[in-house]
Formats: C-alpha cells, structure tokens, sequence
C-alpha cells in the first residue's frame, strides 16, 4: 500500500482518476502543520490539571483551554477521516473522494487559527478570545454533496470516536469538583447534549447495512454530523464555563475591519448592529455564513474586495466587508463565479447582497 507521503503509483493514480478522487498532497501538508494542536491540548491538560476548579477562571485562561480544545478537534477529525478513507480504500491512499477532500480541508484549514488564539492567550494575561469571534465557535461549514460516497461515511463513523471520548472527559473534569447551584441547570443541558450525541451515533450505527440505500446513507450523515456538532459545543462549554451564562460573542464579528472603529463611534450604527442581532429569528444560520465566508477567505477562495473610490464596507448592519470570488464557492447556497462581488446582510433579510458595488453617503442604520 502506498504511504501517502510518498509519491503514489502509477495504478493508485489510474485507479483515483477512474473513481474521480483528488490528491491529497495539500491536506497531507496540512496535516503535518496541524500536529502542533497537540502540543496545545497537551499545555492545556496540563494546566487544567492543575486548577482546582475550571469555574471563575480569568478570560485568558478560559481562552487559552476553549481554543486549544478547537484546535485539537479539528485536527482530530482532518486526521481520523483522512486515515478512514485510506484504510477503506488502500487502492487509491493519498487520493479521497471530493467530498471527504472538502470536508477535511474545512478541518484543517482552520486548525491554525485556533493554535494561534491559543498561544496569544498564553502569552496575553488579559487576553479574551470572547472579544475576537463568536463563542461557542459553531463548525466549519459542512461539505455539500449530492450523494455521499459509502467510505465517506466509514470516515465520519470513525472520526466521532475520539471526539466523544475526549468530549466526555472534558465534561467530567469541569463538574468532578462540584457545579455551583447557579450552573446546575446549564450543566444538566450538557448532558443531555452528550446524550442525544451518543444515542445519534449508536442510531447510526445501527442503521448501516452491507448494502446501498440512498435514504439510509443520508439519515446516517444526518445523525453523524449532528453528533459532532454537539460534542464540539459541549467540548467549548466545559472549556469555558463562563459561556453557560448565555452565548457570548462579539456582535462586531461580521463588521468591515477597515472601519470598525467608526461604525463603534457612531451611537446609531452600534444600536443597528445589537437590534440586527436581537431581532435575528435564526443567528446560528447567520453565524454560519460568517463561517463560510473565513473558511473561503483561509483557502484563498475569497478575498476583500477594495474599490477604486475607496469604500470598503456595504451600507447597513453589520456593515460587512466587500468580497472578491477567486475561486468558484459555494455560500449561502449561492454558486459564486470567479470575480462576484458580494456583501452579507444581517437580521430578518440574512443574505448575500451580490455586486458590483458603487459608492453612496447614505447608511441605513434600520434593516428594511
């Protein structure tokens, strides 16, 4: 079997083209600088070790815990549903299906981030990670395919193991030394969370069969990333305890940096961005076009689009930033061109506003 380091062969490359895989040189690059969220987890650990209690912990020190925990889960998955995809297919290893490609570069394109926020929060006393993005910090977004390939499903069924073990132990340590009362209900709800998690994957389980069955392939997918999604949440909470008070995040997040500093001076624009959030019916959805957007803008696929008259930011909250498509993407459920300009719109009208854009002295500080 080919070591996916080493150049493949000629069959392996025959094969892979034939079944339409791509080469995984990238992620495999990937991989090897990711491998430093385990020396994160590992400082982690040990801190955490030594704390007598992970309630009331200064910002930092609960930054420096929630980031590592991202950073060791993402690389985690990236690793573990490459190294399922090899071990269900030796034929083709160093190539996976489209699919499984996009979605582990989803994983660890954003590894390096969370290393980042973790060694600043180690470094800064006053460092708080809840001021830099939305806390708890939802998924990459997933993959979108029509039909999942059988291995693909084989490599999330083994990527929710060691995050369930490590989710689970997480969640012993932040209640072994007793919940305050004021706590005990959040606390309870991460149980439960840890629950529907494990009873969603052992319903997956039992729902595989040694034959193929459209309908039975996506409910499996369904119940698969559903678990994920909750053990990664419940991972952050028992990191960062302070998060059970209510979700914590900054509501700057979606605003054009290149101006924040003005929208943050101007009374009218920072109560049009707390109302657009107030009165967002679903700001998980919004959130996860934000996600979309970084995930684009970490692979190049996305960049900012800065005018020749010089604004950089659409109109109205959140006063997002002008993008460039460089590479055809999918977000929002929008099929982006190479070279669509877009800005994102919050509150009720959540979408993508598409260009191209000209310059105007208005702002709308009421979402329409």
């Amino acid at each position: 079997m080919d070591e996916p380091h080493h150049p493949p062969s000629f069959l392996t490359r025959l094969r892979a083209g034939l079944a339409g895989e791509r080469d995984t040189v990238y992620l495999e690059a990937l991989r090897s600088a990711g491998r430093v969220a385990y020396d994160e987890m590992l400082s982690a650990d040990e801190l955490r070790e030594r704390l007598p209690t992970l309630w009331n912990l200064p910002a930092a020190t609960a930054s420096q815990l929630l980031a590592a925990w991202n950073a060791f889960v993402l690389q985690t998955l990236g690793e573990t549903i490459l190294d399922a995809d090899y071990a269900a297919q030796p034929g083709t290893v160093g190539y996976v299906p489209a699919v499984t490609f996009d979605q582990a570069a989803s994983w660890l394109t954003a590894v390096g981030d969370w290393v980042s926020r973790a060694r600043q929060a180690r470094a800064n006393p006053e460092y708080d990670l809840a001021m830099h993005t939305v806390l708890p910090a939802p998924l990459p977004a997933w993959a979108e395919v029509v039909a999942c390939p059988p291995e693909h499903l084989a490599a999330l069924q083994a990527a929710v193991a060691p995050l369930r073990e490590h989710a689970e132990v997480a969640l012993h340590t932040l209640v072994r030394p007793g919940v305050p009362p004021q706590y005990e209900s959040a606390v309870n709800r991460l149980h439960q969370d840890s629950a529907a998690a494990a009873a969603a994957v052992e319903y997956a389980a039992g729902l595989r069969t040694g034959r193929h069955h459209p309908g039975l392939h996506e409910l499996i997918e369904q119940k698969l990333k559903r678990a994920i999604e909750l053990w990664y949440r419940v991972g952050q909470l028992a990191s960062m305890p302070a998060l059970l008070d209510g979700p914590r995040f900054d509501v700057w997040c979606m605003t054009d940096r290149a101006t924040l500093a003005r929208w943050k001076r101007d009374p009218r624009a920072r109560q049009a961005v707390i109302d657009m959030w107030r009165h967002d019916p679903n700001p998980s959805a919004t959130l996860a076009i934000q996600a979309q957007i970084e995930a684009g803008l970490r692979t190049g696929d996305l960049w900012y689009h800065v005018p020749s008259h010089g604004d950089t930011c659409y109109f109205e909250p959140p006063f997002s930033p002008l993008y460039d498509v460089r590479r055809p993407v999918r977000i929002a459920g929008l099929a982006l061109r190479v070279s669509t300009q877009f800005a994102v719109r919050g509150g009720v009208n959540r979408g993508l506003v598409l260009g191209p854009f000209r310059p105007t002295r208005q702002v709308r500080y009421r979402l329409r």
